[in-house]
């Protein structure tokens, strides 16, 4: 070979080798963006934990920064004496990657693969017009903000195991719509800042009832990729935060979920579902405190009215407390948390059953603030729709990681 031809392929590889390894410090992230941008300046995340705020999110593509987060979870389970569940489970592995695309255009993105990869979700898509901090448009695949879990849910900075049963059973979580909307930051003077989130969305398809056999249950209802119903739903989020890590927010969705309308002409009686939704966070004398609370009505077809609840709504409140920062040498920046989640869910509210309560608490390892080890235990009482209980208790052993 040529020696000048083999001296070039050298020089080639050398920088590209050179461009992988490239130090943090001069790579691009979204944090490294011009200052006089609109939102990528202010001091605090749009929303604490939420999609503009992942650590480990690394420019290796010019503008394109990636990283992602891993759950892998081991439980064992017993309902009424028999074993339900006992095993193990890659139960999320997801993919996160941002860009910004000038002065005022930015990208968010999430893939999530469930189960070992059994199945793939598009989980976030948005694309972000900054106009002004007050004021700004987005579109794409969007998370729904009914609530705060939904906003921020990642496995590394969920404070247990599992999700609270009111995303997961009551509305879905993670709970993914296409949409189109506004959002902003209002500075409040001496007290803390205001945000919001205004969107119009797909909303909830009629599987909400079709596809299930235990009665309403929302989470059935996603996946509404085109609309069914040529008739967009709207959700919002309202919040004040006085400082960090103090916030309040309201939230609250409608939308119809049947298709009654075919080609312009009315073939059934729009049936809708709504959704309100209260959310808070503090923090006092070294203890974290957050919570929601949901109701949800829906309108039934009167021939499916006794079968299916109109009216559902569900709570959690949690707290955890942190200790042992830096107590292990060989780990300096690691530390220990204790907490507990008290929650319920009501499937119908106009029964006796058809319920569940659940108490779980935890003892978790933080090697660093992004990874930790959960180690919970939950007990849960369950109704079904005829007042019959069930008593159930589950042992959970965890890890997760961003990278």
């Amino acid at each position: 070979m040529n020696p000048m031809c083999r001296l070039g392929e050298i020089a080639r590889f050398t920088l590209l080798a050179l461009a992988l390894v490239i130090p943090e410090s001069v790579t691009a992230t979204p944090s490294s963006s011009d200052p006089s941008d609109s939102l990528a300046s202010a001091e605090r995340p749009f929303v604490p934990g939420g999609y503009d705020d992942k650590p480990h999110l690394r420019g290796l593509f010019g503008h394109i920064a990636l990283g992602g987060y891993a759950e892998a979870h081991a439980v064992w389970e017993r309902v009424d004496g028999a074993t339900e569940e006992a095993g193990f489970n890659l139960k999320r592995w997801n993919l996160l990657a941002s860009s910004r695309v000038g002065r005022h255009v930015q990208m968010w993105a999430e893939v999530e693969f469930e189960d070992g990869g059994s199945e793939i979700v598009l989980e976030l898509a948005q694309l972000d017009l900054e106009l002004h901090p007050g004021m700004n448009l987005r579109a794409g695949m969007l998370l729904v903000p009914i609530g705060r879990f939904n906003l921020a849910h990642d496995g590394p900075r969920n404070a247990f195991t599992d999700r609270p049963l009111l995303a997961t059973e009551l509305v879905g979580s993670a709970l993914s719509m296409p949409g189109f909307g506004l959002f902003g930051r209002v500075p409040l003077g001496g007290r803390g800042r205001g945000t919001y989130e205004l969107y119009g969305v797909n909303g909830y398809h009629d599987g909400l009832l079709l596809a299930s056999p235990d009665g309403t249950r929302l989470p059935e209802g996603r996946g509404n990729v085109e609309d069914n119903n040529a008739s967009p739903a709207i959700a919002t989020r309202l919040a004040w935060s006085p400082a960090e890590p103090h916030e309040l927010g309201l939230s609250g969705f409608a939308g119809a979920y049947n298709r009654y309308r075919v080609d312009g002409v009315d073939v059934d009686e729009k049936r809708s579902v709504r959704i309100a939704a209260f959310d808070a966070r503090t923090a006092a004398l070294g203890i974290e405190w957050s919570g929601e609370l949901a109701v949800i009505s829906a309108d039934i077809p009167p021939g499916l009215v006794g079968l299916f609840a109109s009216r559902q709504a569900g709570w959690f409140v949690e707290t955890t407390r942190s200790f042992g920062h830096g107590g292990l040498r060989t780990m300096p920046a690691s530390y220990f948390s204790v907490g507990a989640r008290v929650e319920g869910v009501d499937f119908d509210r106009d029964l006796a059953g058809d319920s569940r309560v659940q108490v779980t608490t935890g003892v978790h390892f933080h090697p660093s603030p992004e990874s930790v080890l959960k180690l919970d235990y939950r007990r849960s009482r369950s109704r079904d729709r005829f007042n019959n209980s069930s008593e159930g208790a589950a042992v959970q052993l965890s890890f997760t990681s961003y990278f």
